[in-house]
Protein backbone atom coordinates (compact mmCIF):
# COMPACT_ATOMS: atom_id res chain seq x y z
CA UNK A 1 0.00 0.00 0.00
CA UNK A 2 1.61 3.34 -1.01
CA UNK A 3 2.33 5.82 1.78
CA UNK A 4 -0.29 8.48 2.39
CA UNK A 5 0.64 12.14 2.77
CA UNK A 6 -1.49 14.80 4.41
CA UNK A 7 -1.97 17.87 2.28
CA UNK A 8 -0.70 21.08 3.96
CA UNK A 9 -2.52 24.31 3.31
CA UNK A 10 -0.56 27.13 1.59
CA UNK A 11 -0.87 29.35 4.70
CA UNK A 12 0.72 26.68 6.94
CA UNK A 13 3.48 26.14 4.39
CA UNK A 14 4.28 29.86 4.27
CA UNK A 15 4.34 30.01 8.11
CA UNK A 16 6.74 27.06 8.31
CA UNK A 17 9.02 28.70 5.76
CA UNK A 18 9.07 31.95 7.79
CA UNK A 19 9.89 30.05 10.98
CA UNK A 20 12.76 28.29 9.21
CA UNK A 21 14.17 31.57 7.89
CA UNK A 22 13.89 33.26 11.29
CA UNK A 23 15.54 30.30 13.02
CA UNK A 24 18.43 30.28 10.56
CA UNK A 25 19.01 34.02 10.78
CA UNK A 26 18.52 34.31 14.56
CA UNK A 27 21.13 31.66 15.49
CA UNK A 28 24.23 32.17 13.33
CA UNK A 29 26.95 29.54 13.51
CA UNK A 30 29.65 30.27 16.05
CA UNK A 31 33.05 31.09 14.59
CA UNK A 32 35.40 28.12 14.63
CA UNK A 33 38.51 28.20 16.79
CA UNK A 34 41.93 28.27 15.15
CA UNK A 35 43.54 24.98 14.23
CA UNK A 36 46.03 23.34 16.59
CA UNK A 37 49.65 23.80 15.52
CA UNK A 38 52.90 21.98 16.30
CA UNK A 39 56.10 23.89 17.00
CA UNK A 40 59.52 22.40 17.35
CA UNK A 41 61.69 23.13 20.37
CA UNK A 42 63.87 25.41 18.25
CA UNK A 43 60.87 27.40 17.04
CA UNK A 44 59.68 27.81 20.62
CA UNK A 45 63.10 29.13 21.61
CA UNK A 46 63.22 31.53 18.67
CA UNK A 47 59.77 32.96 19.54
CA UNK A 48 60.72 33.09 23.23
CA UNK A 49 57.50 31.37 24.23
CA UNK A 50 56.84 30.87 27.92
CA UNK A 51 54.72 27.93 29.02
CA UNK A 52 53.38 27.73 32.56
CA UNK A 53 51.70 24.97 34.49
CA UNK A 54 48.40 26.31 35.89
CA UNK A 55 46.48 24.41 38.55
CA UNK A 56 43.08 25.02 40.16
CA UNK A 57 42.97 27.08 43.33
CA UNK A 58 40.33 28.63 45.58
CA UNK A 59 39.27 32.18 44.74
CA UNK A 60 36.56 34.61 45.80
CA UNK A 61 34.26 35.38 42.86
CA UNK A 62 34.22 39.10 42.15
CA UNK A 63 33.22 41.66 39.55
CA UNK A 64 33.54 45.39 39.06
CA UNK A 65 30.75 47.94 39.34
CA UNK A 66 30.31 51.71 39.26
CA UNK A 67 29.96 53.79 42.43
CA UNK A 68 28.92 57.43 42.84
CA UNK A 69 29.67 59.44 45.98
CA UNK A 70 26.49 61.28 46.91
CA UNK A 71 26.20 64.86 48.16
CA UNK A 72 24.91 65.10 51.73
CA UNK A 73 22.77 68.15 50.83
CA UNK A 74 19.60 66.14 50.18
CA UNK A 75 20.15 64.12 53.32
CA UNK A 76 20.64 67.26 55.43
CA UNK A 77 17.50 68.89 54.02
CA UNK A 78 15.46 65.76 54.57
CA UNK A 79 16.68 65.24 58.12
CA UNK A 80 16.16 68.92 58.93
CA UNK A 81 12.58 68.82 57.67
CA UNK A 82 11.91 65.62 59.60
CA UNK A 83 13.41 67.03 62.81
CA UNK A 84 11.40 70.25 62.45
CA UNK A 85 8.16 68.30 61.93
CA UNK A 86 8.98 66.07 64.91
CA UNK A 87 9.61 69.12 67.11
CA UNK A 88 6.35 70.76 66.03
CA UNK A 89 4.47 67.55 66.80
CA UNK A 90 6.05 67.38 70.27
CA UNK A 91 4.95 70.97 70.97
CA UNK A 92 1.42 70.23 69.75
CA UNK A 93 1.24 67.11 71.93
CA UNK A 94 2.32 69.15 74.99
CA UNK A 95 -0.35 71.76 74.25
CA UNK A 96 -2.95 69.03 73.87
CA UNK A 97 -1.99 67.51 77.20
CA UNK A 98 -2.24 70.88 78.96
CA UNK A 99 -5.52 71.81 77.23
CA UNK A 100 -7.03 68.43 78.10
CA UNK A 101 -6.15 68.87 81.78
CA UNK A 102 -7.68 72.36 81.82
CA UNK A 103 -10.87 71.13 80.17
CA UNK A 104 -11.16 68.23 82.60
CA UNK A 105 -10.57 70.54 85.59
CA UNK A 106 -13.17 73.06 84.41
CA UNK A 107 -15.72 70.32 83.77
CA UNK A 108 -15.07 68.80 87.21
CA UNK A 109 -15.53 72.12 89.00
CA UNK A 110 -18.68 72.87 87.03
CA UNK A 111 -20.16 69.45 87.82
CA UNK A 112 -19.30 69.95 91.53
CA UNK A 113 -21.24 73.24 91.61
CA UNK A 114 -18.17 75.40 92.03
CA UNK A 115 -17.94 78.96 90.81
CA UNK A 116 -17.24 78.03 87.17
CA UNK A 117 -19.45 79.18 84.35
CA UNK A 118 -20.62 76.87 81.60
CA UNK A 119 -19.02 79.20 79.04
CA UNK A 120 -15.65 78.69 80.70
CA UNK A 121 -16.06 74.92 80.46
CA UNK A 122 -17.00 75.16 76.81
CA UNK A 123 -14.05 77.44 76.10
CA UNK A 124 -11.64 74.97 77.71
CA UNK A 125 -13.14 72.11 75.73
CA UNK A 126 -12.80 74.11 72.49
CA UNK A 127 -9.14 74.79 73.29
CA UNK A 128 -8.58 71.04 73.82
CA UNK A 129 -10.27 70.26 70.50
CA UNK A 130 -8.05 72.80 68.73
CA UNK A 131 -4.96 71.30 70.36
CA UNK A 132 -6.09 67.85 69.15
CA UNK A 133 -6.38 69.20 65.60
CA UNK A 134 -2.86 70.66 65.85
CA UNK A 135 -1.56 67.25 66.89
CA UNK A 136 -3.23 65.70 63.86
CA UNK A 137 -1.68 68.34 61.62
CA UNK A 138 1.72 67.74 63.20
CA UNK A 139 1.44 63.99 62.64
CA UNK A 140 0.58 64.58 58.99
CA UNK A 141 3.55 66.95 58.59
CA UNK A 142 5.89 64.40 60.18
CA UNK A 143 4.57 61.64 57.95
CA UNK A 144 5.14 63.80 54.88
CA UNK A 145 8.68 64.68 55.97
CA UNK A 146 9.48 61.00 56.56
CA UNK A 147 8.01 60.03 53.18
CA UNK A 148 10.11 62.69 51.42
CA UNK A 149 13.23 61.51 53.26
CA UNK A 150 12.51 57.92 52.25
CA UNK A 151 12.00 58.97 48.63
CA UNK A 152 15.32 60.83 48.70
CA UNK A 153 17.45 58.24 50.48
CA UNK A 154 15.62 55.01 49.77
CA UNK A 155 13.73 52.95 52.35
CA UNK A 156 16.81 51.07 53.57
CA UNK A 157 18.96 54.09 54.47
CA UNK A 158 16.00 56.09 55.82
CA UNK A 159 15.02 53.24 58.15
CA UNK A 160 18.64 52.73 59.27
CA UNK A 161 19.05 56.41 60.15
CA UNK A 162 15.87 56.37 62.23
CA UNK A 163 17.24 53.64 64.50
CA UNK A 164 21.01 54.20 64.27
CA UNK A 165 21.83 57.55 65.87
CA UNK A 166 25.58 56.86 65.66
CA UNK A 167 25.52 56.38 61.87
CA UNK A 168 23.36 59.47 61.48
CA UNK A 169 25.77 61.60 63.47
CA UNK A 170 28.74 60.19 61.56
CA UNK A 171 27.17 61.19 58.23
CA UNK A 172 26.18 64.64 59.49
CA UNK A 173 29.72 65.27 60.76
CA UNK A 174 31.28 64.23 57.44
CA UNK A 175 33.13 61.20 58.82
CA UNK A 176 30.98 58.87 56.70
CA UNK A 177 29.88 59.30 53.07
CA UNK A 178 26.85 57.87 51.30
CA UNK A 179 27.68 56.04 48.06
CA UNK A 180 25.35 54.61 45.39
CA UNK A 181 26.55 51.36 43.81
CA UNK A 182 25.27 50.53 40.30
CA UNK A 183 25.70 46.87 39.39
CA UNK A 184 26.19 45.72 35.79
CA UNK A 185 22.98 44.48 34.12
CA UNK A 186 22.22 40.93 35.13
CA UNK A 187 24.45 41.05 38.23
CA UNK A 188 23.27 40.83 41.82
CA UNK A 189 25.01 41.33 45.13
CA UNK A 190 26.28 37.99 46.46
CA UNK A 191 25.38 37.13 50.06
CA UNK A 192 27.60 38.91 52.60
CA UNK A 193 29.42 40.73 49.80
CA UNK A 194 32.57 42.71 50.50
CA UNK A 195 32.80 45.94 48.51
CA UNK A 196 35.95 47.97 47.99
CA UNK A 197 35.99 51.45 46.43
CA UNK A 198 39.05 52.36 44.38
CA UNK A 199 40.13 55.93 45.17
CA UNK A 200 41.07 58.31 42.34
CA UNK A 201 44.82 58.06 42.99
CA UNK A 202 44.64 54.41 41.89
CA UNK A 203 46.65 53.15 44.85
CA UNK A 204 44.26 53.32 47.79
CA UNK A 205 40.87 51.81 48.40
CA UNK A 206 38.30 51.86 51.19
CA UNK A 207 35.80 49.24 52.22
CA UNK A 208 32.13 50.17 52.01
CA UNK A 209 29.17 48.70 53.87
CA UNK A 210 25.90 47.75 52.16
CA UNK A 211 22.76 49.36 53.60
CA UNK A 212 20.16 48.19 51.08
CA UNK A 213 18.37 49.18 47.85
CA UNK A 214 18.90 52.75 46.67
CA UNK A 215 16.12 55.25 46.08
CA UNK A 216 16.21 54.88 42.29
CA UNK A 217 18.18 53.34 39.45
CA UNK A 218 20.94 55.25 37.70
CA UNK A 219 20.20 57.02 34.43
CA UNK A 220 23.59 55.87 33.11
CA UNK A 221 23.86 52.29 34.35
CA UNK A 222 20.68 50.26 33.96
CA UNK A 223 21.39 47.71 36.65
CA UNK A 224 20.38 47.10 40.24
CA UNK A 225 21.44 49.99 42.48
CA UNK A 226 22.30 49.78 46.17
CA UNK A 227 23.21 52.40 48.75
CA UNK A 228 26.44 52.06 50.72
CA UNK A 229 28.20 53.95 53.47
CA UNK A 230 31.97 54.34 53.47
CA UNK A 231 34.47 56.15 55.68
CA UNK A 232 35.53 59.52 54.30
CA UNK A 233 39.03 59.54 52.82
CA UNK A 234 41.37 62.17 51.36
CA UNK A 235 40.48 62.84 47.74
CA UNK A 236 37.03 61.30 48.04
CA UNK A 237 34.43 63.95 47.24
CA UNK A 238 30.69 64.06 46.46
CA UNK A 239 29.97 63.64 42.77
CA UNK A 240 32.97 61.39 42.10
CA UNK A 241 32.54 58.27 40.00
CA UNK A 242 34.61 55.44 41.46
CA UNK A 243 35.26 51.88 40.43
CA UNK A 244 34.01 49.33 42.93
CA UNK A 245 35.14 45.75 43.42
CA UNK A 246 32.32 43.47 44.56
CA UNK A 247 33.69 40.30 46.12
CA UNK A 248 31.84 37.28 47.43
CA UNK A 249 32.89 35.72 50.73
CA UNK A 250 32.25 32.29 49.20
CA UNK A 251 35.26 30.52 47.65
CA UNK A 252 35.10 28.62 44.37
CA UNK A 253 37.77 26.55 42.64
CA UNK A 254 39.11 27.44 39.22
CA UNK A 255 42.19 27.95 37.07
CA UNK A 256 43.38 31.56 36.98
CA UNK A 257 44.53 32.53 33.50
CA UNK A 258 46.90 35.51 33.35
CA UNK A 259 45.89 38.23 30.92
CA UNK A 260 49.07 37.61 28.91
CA UNK A 261 47.83 34.10 28.07
CA UNK A 262 44.50 35.23 26.61
CA UNK A 263 44.28 36.20 22.94
CA UNK A 264 41.29 36.92 20.73
CA UNK A 265 40.63 34.92 17.59
CA UNK A 266 37.46 35.22 15.47
CA UNK A 267 35.79 37.21 18.26
CA UNK A 268 36.48 34.52 20.88
CA UNK A 269 38.88 34.67 23.82
CA UNK A 270 41.21 31.66 23.74
CA UNK A 271 44.35 30.28 25.33
CA UNK A 272 46.77 27.80 23.81
CA UNK A 273 47.18 24.57 25.73
CA UNK A 274 50.53 22.84 25.24
CA UNK A 275 50.80 19.04 24.99
CA UNK A 276 53.88 16.98 24.04
CA UNK A 277 54.40 15.97 20.41
CA UNK A 278 57.11 13.98 18.66
CA UNK A 279 60.80 14.94 18.78
CA UNK A 280 60.43 17.32 21.76
CA UNK A 281 57.94 19.43 19.86
CA UNK A 282 54.76 20.77 21.42
CA UNK A 283 51.25 20.96 20.09
CA UNK A 284 49.38 24.18 20.88
CA UNK A 285 45.61 23.63 20.86
CA UNK A 286 43.25 26.61 21.33
CA UNK A 287 40.75 26.44 24.16
CA UNK A 288 37.82 28.85 24.55
CA UNK A 289 37.96 31.11 27.60
CA UNK A 290 35.08 32.54 29.59
CA UNK A 291 35.52 36.18 30.63
CA UNK A 292 32.58 36.04 33.07
CA UNK A 293 34.86 35.89 36.13
CA UNK A 294 37.56 38.59 35.91
CA UNK A 295 40.10 38.81 38.72
CA UNK A 296 42.45 41.80 38.76
CA UNK A 297 42.88 41.69 34.99
CA UNK A 298 43.03 37.89 34.79
CA UNK A 299 40.23 35.38 34.20
CA UNK A 300 39.27 32.45 36.42
CA UNK A 301 37.90 29.31 34.75
CA UNK A 302 35.73 27.16 37.06
CA UNK A 303 35.81 23.44 36.42
CA UNK A 304 39.19 23.38 34.65
CA UNK A 305 41.86 20.91 35.68
CA UNK A 306 45.62 21.53 35.69
CA UNK A 307 47.09 22.28 32.26
CA UNK A 308 50.10 23.82 30.52
CA UNK A 309 49.32 27.19 28.93
CA UNK A 310 51.32 29.61 26.78
CA UNK A 311 51.59 32.66 29.04
CA UNK A 312 54.05 34.71 26.95
CA UNK A 313 53.96 35.01 23.19
CA UNK A 314 50.49 33.52 22.87
CA UNK A 315 49.69 35.93 20.05
CA UNK A 316 52.61 34.52 18.02
CA UNK A 317 50.98 31.08 18.00
CA UNK A 318 48.28 32.55 15.75
CA UNK A 319 50.97 33.30 13.13
CA UNK A 320 53.14 30.89 11.15
CA UNK A 321 55.96 29.48 13.30
CA UNK A 322 59.28 31.34 13.01
CA UNK A 323 62.32 29.91 11.29
CA UNK A 324 64.88 28.87 13.89
CA UNK A 325 67.96 31.08 14.05
CA UNK A 326 70.96 29.48 12.43
CA UNK A 327 73.95 29.02 14.73
CA UNK A 328 76.86 31.36 13.82
CA UNK A 329 79.74 29.74 11.95
CA UNK A 330 82.91 29.21 13.99
CA UNK A 331 86.33 30.52 12.96
CA UNK A 332 85.07 33.38 10.77
CA UNK A 333 87.40 35.98 9.20
CA UNK A 334 86.06 39.12 10.87
CA UNK A 335 89.37 40.89 11.42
Amino acid sequence: MPPRFKRVSPAVARLAACVLVITMTAAPARAALPQAVVWSAAQQTTANLQIQRLAPAAYHPQFTASATVQSPAGLLRGLSAQDAAQAQLAVAQSRLQLATLKAQRAKGLFDAGQNVALAEVQQAQAAAAQAQAEVGSGQAALGLAQAQLTATLGPALAARLRRDAQLRQSILSGRTLVVDLSLPPGKALPPAAQIWLQLPDGHRRVQARVIGPAAAASSQFQGVRNVLVAPAADGMMPGMELQAEVQSTQTLSGVRLPASAVVWAAGQAVVFVATPAAHQALQFAPRAVSTAWPLQGDYVQPGWTALDVVTRGAGLVLTPPPSPHAAPASGGDDD
